[in-house]
């Protein structure tokens, strides 16, 4: 490439840091992770609710009933089929997200807290110093 040209080519990015490698392997563990643990939480629990005669709401509870052109359509019936199966899938459904922001709240907590003991210093040699100041009290 003439060298006219040099000062309008693309450089290519350089990130001044690199995510190690254990952090990533984490973070697709938790993406796997919560959303399992808190499905076998959403099962247990609708189970127990159900065992403990726990006061689900009337729609809550039996079996979903999908319209009827699901049922006549060859490909979606049987996902359909499936589907109207599955007994109390409402509260499955509903406890499942519960159990879902529960769990990610946790460990989005204990993900800060580590990150927070292990990760690279607050500030840098670069940032300025705490300003200090006396403060006094406002009085007229």
């Amino acid at each position: 490439m003439p060298s006219k040209y040099q000062s309008h080519a693309k450089k290519e990015l350089v990130r001044p840091y690199t995510i190690h490698p254990i952090w990533r392997g984490i973070g697709f563990l938790l993406m796997v992770l919560v959303p399992v643990m808190a499905l076998a939480a959403a099962l247990v629990l609708t189970n127990l609710g159900l065992e403990l005669h726990w006061s689900f709401m009337r729609e809550l509870t039996g079996k979903v009933r999908l319209p009827e052109v699901m049922y006549t359509l060859p490909v979606i019936r049987n996902v359909a089929l499936w589907i109207s199966s599955i007994d109390h899938l409402r509260a499955k459904l509903l406890f499942f997200l519960a159990m879902l922001l529960v769990f990610s709240g946790i460990m989005s907590f204990l993900y800060a807290a580590v990150y927070r003991m292990i990760g690279p210093p607050r500030y840098t040699a670069l940032d300025a110093p705490a300003a200090r100041v006396k403060v006094k009290r406002y009085t007229r």
